[in-house]
């Protein structure tokens, strides 16, 4: 009702305005009409417990059911006069952050109806290019995503996103407080290493300033899979390096192994960094005018070397 009234009084000012009146007003209008009235939850994602308060609520809160996009929600209790709080559902084929309808039923009858911001967990697969971009604002300031993690460092890389800041957190249990622990750059991409174990982990991508964005994510904890790849020759002997880059898709098949295969050399070590296009491994090898396993582990994660980001960077000896 109060959205409505408000509506009503701008249409009424803008009746009157004069004629000698900027276009200030009809791009205030404009903004007021796109902008989106759904509820924003803290959280939003399937599993997570949720508090909704809201002025309407007053005398609905007990004794009652809630269908979020038409799936029965559970954990269900009453708060306070004008609050509850409630276990969002998986609602399916759900695979971007939506407004669903939400209802609040008592005794069959609705008594409480909107819209809320859905943001499904989505299964993201590491160590591979995902071609898919993701879209947030600082509205709608969170995607959510979950990984099959092992007992490794894992180097996360969001990128893409000029002028946007956004942040990384993760967290091991549905409803377990998220951990930050990329939050260092202002825009274009974000990217830190953490250790993480074995199992599923979830995380969380938060708009922190700046404008819309769609950005990438990419996750390794081991050599990525390439969009594509490219050998360097080094003090001018026919291998030394390699390069495996992991764009946005689609896998290239001349990658480094097939790149190397002529030359039949031993890898020494893999060094995957991050930067502002994504993660890109490094493959180093041995044999003559290559590089031993000490010496290429030392050059990827200490600066000096010629890696980038050496402090974010992950090594494998192999």
């Amino acid at each position: 009702m109060k959205q409505f009234l408000t509506f009503v009084l701008i249409i009424c000012s803008f009746g009157c305005k004069k004629k000698d009146s900027n276009d200030a007003e009809l791009l205030l209008l404009a903004l007021y009409l796109t902008a989106p009235k759904d509820i924003i939850l803290e959280w939003g994602y399937p599993g997570s417990t949720n508090t909704l308060q809201n002025s309407d609520l007053v005398g609905k809160t007990s004794g009652i059911t809630v269908t979020v996009g038409g799936q029965s929600a559970t954990g269900v209790a009453e708060v306070s006069s004008d609050t509850i709080q409630f276990v969002m559902p998986t609602i399916p084929n759900v695979n971007e952050n939506t407004a669903v309808e939400f209802l609040i039923k008592k005794n069959g009858e609705t008594v409480f109806s909107n819209f809320v911001r859905y943001r499904p967990l989505v299964s993201w697969t590491i160590n591979e290019p995902v071609s898919t971009s993701r879209f947030i604002d600082g509205r709608d300031n969170k995607n959510f995503f979950q990984i099959t993690a092992t007992t490794a460092s894992h180097v996360f890389n969001t990128f893409g996103h000029t002028f946007s800041d956004l942040d990384i957190s993760y967290f091991t249990s549905l409803n377990g407080t998220p951990i930050p622990f990329a939050e260092k750059r202002r825009d274009g991409a974000e990217f830190n290493k953490v250790s993480l174990n074995a199992g599923t982990v979830y995380v969380m991508v938060r708009h922190n300033s700046g404008w819309n964005a769609t950005y990438h994510l990419h996750i390794a904890n081991a050599g990525v899979v390439p969009t594509s790849s490219a050998k360097l020759t080094y003090d001018g002997y026919p291998y030394n390096l390699c390069y495996d880059t992991m764009g946005t898709g689609p896998t290239t098949a001349n990658d480094c192994v097939a790149i190397m295969a002529v030359h039949s050399p031993t890898r020494s070590g893999r060094c995957t960094y991050p930067g502002d296009q994504g993660l890109t491994t490094r493959n180093y090898y041995s044999g003559l005018g290559g590089f031993t396993t000490a010496y290429s582990q030392d050059t990827c994660l200490n600066p000096g070397g010629g890696s980038q980001n050496e402090a974010e960077s992950i090594f494998l000896a192999n």
